[in-house]
């Protein structure tokens, strides 16, 4: 978690001072991502040097089959680059298809969010620098998502918009809430502000640290089909909707989704 907590006070020293560049699939990118990304390659690599490493911008490096960092150094950059709040610094591990590990920063808010397989999904906030010379840092707090057994109109479901021309949500009474970052869509999920989160044309590091955390919270994931989902150390897009949410909840949206024909190439 140090690392990642270093990870976040270099992103808010560079935010205002980057300039985005365009990479070939017509998203952003600034130095603010290279040098976080670089940054967590080298700590990482301290702390477990068996582990491979998948990045967002530098790609992989290492055995694929071998336990995995996965790494998307500022999730949600168009947010970062516009001035916007919510954006994310997302480490994940993968071993054998499973999302072993998470850590989520999310700087603007002074939070940091993490999990381990068996140990739970954690909450901690940051003290500001001016509170942290006088001020104890209080306790982290143990995230439980709330499941329940009837769907209301007020309940929040995140997606990025990919997800919309997917999929047809006129049988889920739900309010839809694009952020901006599918790893914050996950932080979201895992505190409790949202019923769900679905994506699609998402990559694993867009996603790897929150699963883990959602999963330690109390959460299932699934395709919108209802096939079991699977973490794979790969660059690939996935074209099929993928459901985060609480087991009775994930119920009912499996029943009363209508998924609107896509392309079902992809097969990790």
């Amino acid at each position: 978690m140090a690392a990642v907590q270093e990870a976040s006070l270099l992103a808010l020293q560079l935010r205002g001072h980057v300039t985005p560049d365009v990479k070939a699939d017509n998203t952003l990118v600034t130095e603010a991502d290279r040098q976080v990304e670089n940054f967590l390659r080298e700590r990482l690599q301290t702390v477990a040097p068996h582990f491979s490493f998948l990045g967002e911008e530098g790609g992989l490096t290492g055995d694929a089959d071998a336990p995995c960092w996965v790494i998307d150094p500022i999730d949600g950059t168009t947010n970062f680059v516009r001035g916007l709040p919510l954006w994310c610094i997302s480490v994940g591990a993968i071993h054998n298809g499973k999302c072993i590990f998470g850590c989520i920063a999310v700087p603007s808010q002074g939070e940091i969010l993490w999990a381990a397989t068996g140990a739970g999904a954690w909450l901690q906030l940051e003290l500001s620098s001016d509170e942290s010379s006088t001020r104890t840092p209080p306790p982290p707090i143990q995230l439980r998502v709330f499941d329940s057994e009837k769907l209301m109109q007020e309940e929040l479901i995140a997606c990025n918009t990919t997800v919309e021309s997917s999929v047809n949500f006129a049988g889920v009474p739900c309010r839809l809430r694009n952020f901006g970052s599918l790893a914050y869509h996950l932080v979201a999920l895992s505190r409790g502000s949202l019923c769900a989160a679905i994506s699609r044309q998402h990559q694993i590091y867009d996603i790897a640290g929150g699963v883990c955390i959602c999963e330690e919270a109390g959460c299932v994931v699934r395709y919108a089909t209802g096939e079991e989902w699977s973490a794979q150390v790969i660059s690939i897009r996935d074209p099929r909707p993928l459901i985060v949410a609480p087991p009775l909840v994930m119920q009912q949206l499996l029943n009363g989704l209508q998924p609107i024909t896509i392309d079902n190439s992809f097969r990790g």
